[in-house]
């Protein structure tokens, strides 16, 4: 007895369901490979697959290893370009954002402040109070040409992101390209022919023939189809491939950015953390000796305790010393001052005297 299993039966997944269990890329290259797939399902399904590349690129690099090697050189170039002008127009955007925050604040930055000149004068004019008055003008014009600079710039750097925002529009992204596309295909066209072969009896497609030939010769040459869609899809590709070019640069330049802003938010937390250890409060020595006292006091208390125990105690009697003086006291100065001692000096004799007188010496000394 034999059975039969139903064509609708669940035993056996679907064509459609086993490409939804696959992979985005494998469910679409099976549904357009199928043999009961239409030429609109393979042409999404090829769409679909090469658009995936793309999409996978993490890196320019990455992203022109993609670009079919006939096309990879002349591409690459304008990619590096698109990535260039790309990075140019978010820094370009980044200023504008600062400036415009900027004037909102009243800050401005350090490239576009303006010095304020302070003019000298002698001390008279000085004295007079006229040169606070004309600082003060010089000030105010400072001012008001300072405000026509911050709006000036601003206006500049917005030029300067429209400028780059319309070499990046599809337009002119698509018109580059293309042309670099089409100046390659020029060459490869004259170097991608296929020949056809004849025969007597037919034309044969292809150069696999079986079969009784009595004479084969070139009939025609062709543009090899390969070549053909592989051009086709690429300027169909083109714009989807520059816009990856974009994200690549722009998801890189926001990641760079997000990693700031971390650094920054930390720094900040830190500076606050450090206002509040410089508030007014304990001083470090003062806690360093409350957690000192607070581990020494129990080891006192032991160590009183086991002294007390072992009959020790730690006061010591005074020892009192004798006082000894060998020297003697000096003497006392007498009351009625230094003595004096009379010496023996020489007079001369006077002239006009009688006779030789004798000499008499007097010292004089005090002690």
């Amino acid at each position: 007895m034999s059975t039969s299993i139903p064509t609708n039966s669940t035993a056996h997944l679907s064509a459609h369901a086993q490409a939804r269990a696959l992979s985005p890329a494998l469910a679409a290259l099976s549904l357009g490979s199928g043999a009961g797939a239409s030429a609109a399902e393979s042409t999404a399904a090829s769409d679909f697959i090469r658009r995936q590349a793309y999409e996978k690129a993490n890196t320019v690099t990455e992203l022109i290893a993609t670009i079919p090697a006939n096309y990879r050189e002349a591409l690459g170039t304008e990619l590096r370009f698109i990535s260039d002008l790309t990075e140019k127009l978010v820094t370009a955007r980044s200023i504008h954002r600062k400036i415009e925050s900027a004037i909102a604040d009243g800050q401005i930055p350090s490239h576009l402040l303006l010095k304020v000149p302070e003019l000298q004068a002698c001390k008279e004019f000085r004295e007079s109070g006229k040169l606070q008055t004309v600082n003060q003008a010089v000030s105010k014009s400072i001012a008001a040409a300072q405000s026509a600079v911050m709006e000036t710039a601003l206006a500049g750097k917005q030029a300067e992101v429209e400028h780059l925002e319309g070499l990046l529009a599809r337009d002119s992204v698509i018109k580059r390209m293309s042309d670099l596309v089409l100046s390659r295909w020029g060459s490869i066209r004259d170097r991608s022919q296929i020949p056809t072969f004849t025969t007597s009896a037919s034309v044969i497609p292809s150069l696999h023939v079986t079969g009784n030939i009595t004479d084969i010769k070139v009939d025609s040459w062709v543009t090899n189809p390969t070549v053909v869609a592989e051009c086709n899809h690429l300027i169909e590709d083109l714009w989807p491939i520059a816009i990856r070019c974009m994200f690549i640069i722009e998801l890189r330049d926001a990641a760079l950015k997000q990693k700031i802003d971390k650094k920054k938010a930390v720094e900040k937390s830190a500076d606050v953390e450090m206002a509040d250890a410089t508030k007014p409060g304990p001083s470090i020595q003062s806690l360093v000796d409350k957690a000192v006292a607070g581990r020494v006091k129990p080891l006192v208390t032991q160590v009183q305790k086991l002294s007390v125990k072992s009959g020790k105690t730690a006061t010591k009697k005074p020892v009192a010393k004798k006082a000894t003086s060998s020297a003697a006291p000096p003497k006392k100065p007498s009351a009625g001052g230094p003595k004096k001692t009379v010496s023996k000096t020489t007079k001369p004799s006077g002239k006009g005297g009688k006779g030789k007188g004798k000499a008499g010496t007097q010292l004089i000394t005090c002690s």
